[in-house]
């Protein structure tokens, strides 16, 4: 879909997630996508695992700890193809507006930290899962595979991409975006703690600050886009959520708070909440304003040399088990297929998984397979 819009307003949300509850959840959702409709919003974007929250107690709780926030963690993670979903999917679409959402998405047994773009149709444009999980994030998630990392999609309001967390500074997915044409980068942050809390030897990466104050910047500086970066938050009655039983909770939540940002293609600040602010952060958005940090430096064009240096990008799945027909062709797995969001968003039936493409398709691979389609 071409570019046809270039001037809009936009919002990014800094917000505390409802956490451990997939229901209450969808609903502050669908609140904030009516809310950054009314006030006319093409975009909204919401940060990473915004449901049911980002689980940061992995961080600070031994194994037995965390085993019952692990268990209800899982219990209220939202599927792709599920009812709450598609109740997303219905707000933005009778609210005419883009929304980037991340989540904690589970698919079958393993849960992902996953980032969906819909369309003001409802339909979902890109299904992403951030491709590899940070530290301790790996007790808790799987990585993505081969066809859910691609960021960037075309949409009548520019070239929009995603990343989430730590993805916003790795150098190959960035290279990858700008390659793309991006022109506006959803940087989606979870709960994240501010420096003063650095106790050494802690690198001092490892919290808020450099992501909202030195990332996400120069994320926009070397890519050349409008860059939000949504954040979560936290409060008195959070903190004690996402404590242990038998553990004194924090009582001062105030240096998780304030890290939301909105930056111009050059870098420059246009948005920074208060401590205190809960909501949405507003922007007007002119893509024409790349331009000039584009003909200065185009890292997906005339500022490169691919016949120096160049990435190689592999979208295709790879399966545990992968059918092959008796002269040797291989089927084809897709993950939007296989989680139905190829079809239409009030679809009666949806189809069951299966593998859903072979270069010679035997009859047996025509059908939906345990180990093939599904995982």
């Amino acid at each position: 879909m071409p570019t046809t819009v270039t001037k809009y307003k936009a919002a990014a949300l800094t917000s505390e997630p409802c956490w451990f509850d997939l229901e209450a959840g969808v609903q502050k959702t669908i609140k904030y996508i009516e809310e950054a409709s009314q006030n006319g919003c093409r975009l909204v974007a919401f940060p990473e695992v915004w449901m049911p929250g980002y689980p940061y107690w992995m961080w600070k709780v031994t194994y037995q700890q965390s085993l019952p926030m692990l268990k209800k963690y899982r219990e209220n993670s939202l599927a792709v193809d599920s009812e709450e979903m598609r109740r997303i999917r219905r707000a933005a679409r009778d609210n005419s507006i883009y929304v980037s959402m991340g989540f904690s998405e589970i698919d079958h047994a393993t849960l992902y930290l996953a980032q969906v773009l819909i369309s003001p149709t409802g339909d979902i444009l890109n299904h992403r899962r951030k491709i590899k999980p940070t530290h301790v994030e790996k007790l808790v998630y799987g990585d993505g595979s081969g066809d859910t990392f691609k960021s960037v999609t075309e949409t009548e309001i520019g070239r929009l991409g995603q990343l989430n967390c730590w993805e916003n500074m790795n150098p190959f997915l960035k290279s990858m975006n700008v390659a793309e044409g991006e022109q506006i980068h959803i940087a989606a942050w979870p709960i994240y703690p501010g420096k003063e809390t650095l106790k050494y030897p802690d690198p001092a990466t490892n919290v808020a600050d450099p992501a909202s104050d030195l990332v996400t910047p120069a994320y926009a500086i070397e890519t050349g886009t409008w860059t939000l970066a949504p954040f979560q938050r936290l409060s008195v009655e959070g903190l004690k959520a996402n404590t242990p039983e038998g553990v004194e909770p924090e009582t001062d939540p105030s240096t998780y708070n304030g890290h939301a940002r909105i930056y111009k293609p050059d870098g420059t600040l246009v948005a920074k909440p208060d401590k205190d602010f809960d909501g949405l952060l507003y922007v007007d958005i002119d893509l024409n304003e790349s331009h000039l940090t584009k003909a200065l430096a185009d890292f997906g064009g005339h500022y490169m040399r691919p016949d120096l240096i160049r990435l190689l990008v592999d979208t295709r799945r790879k399966e545990l088990i992968t059918e092959a027909d008796p002269d040797g062709s291989l089927a084809t797995y897709s993950t939007r297929k296989r989680l139905n969001l190829d079809l239409p968003l009030d679809a009666n039936k949806p189809r069951d998984g299966g593998a859903v493409g072979v270069a010679k398709q035997s009859e047996a691979a025509k059908q939906p397979q345990e180990y093939g389609g599904k995982l």
